[in-house]
């Protein structure tokens, strides 16, 4: 027990050095990642209460899921409307669609379509990996 809380310290604490110190376009490609974290242990969760495994999975299926739904809802609240125009438009469409998805998947435990959002993650991710290295 004290080596899980001491390793979940660390994590926060690693995990605030690379926020606070990171750019905003850092930040955002940070959130991407948390959202893969999140939606892959969503999808092992799945897996395993398929199989009729403990309680704990749905549990921990629950938060993973919850977290990497309030991230794309922050990506998606964070979307500059005025300035983005078009681009922000298809963003906020494709992060309600995904919002949608996640929340089916939750239902029905279907983890092929966490694995769909994930790849859209993925994609968005990438273009704006790209993004970030020009600047």
């Amino acid at each position: 027990m004290y080596a899980q809380r001491g390793a979940a310290q660390y994590r926060a604490v690693r995990s605030h050095g690379l926020v606070a110190e990171a750019s905003p376009a850092r930040l955002v490609q940070i959130i991407f990642e948390q959202i893969l974290e999140h939606l892959a242990t969503t999808q092992g969760c799945m897996a395993r209460i398929a199989n009729n495994l403990p309680l704990n999975e749905v549990v921990t299926k629950g938060k993973a899921l919850g977290k990497a739904i309030r991230l794309i809802d922050q990506l998606n609240n964070t979307l500059d409307m005025e300035r983005g125009q078009k681009i922000a438009e298809n963003l906020r469409a494709l992060y309600v669609y995904m919002l949608a998805r996640l929340t089916l998947a939750n239902a029905t435990n279907d983890a092929g379509i966490v694995a769909e959002v994930a790849s859209l993650i993925l994609e968005v991710k990438s273009g704006w990996d790209q993004i970030v290295e020009t600047r």
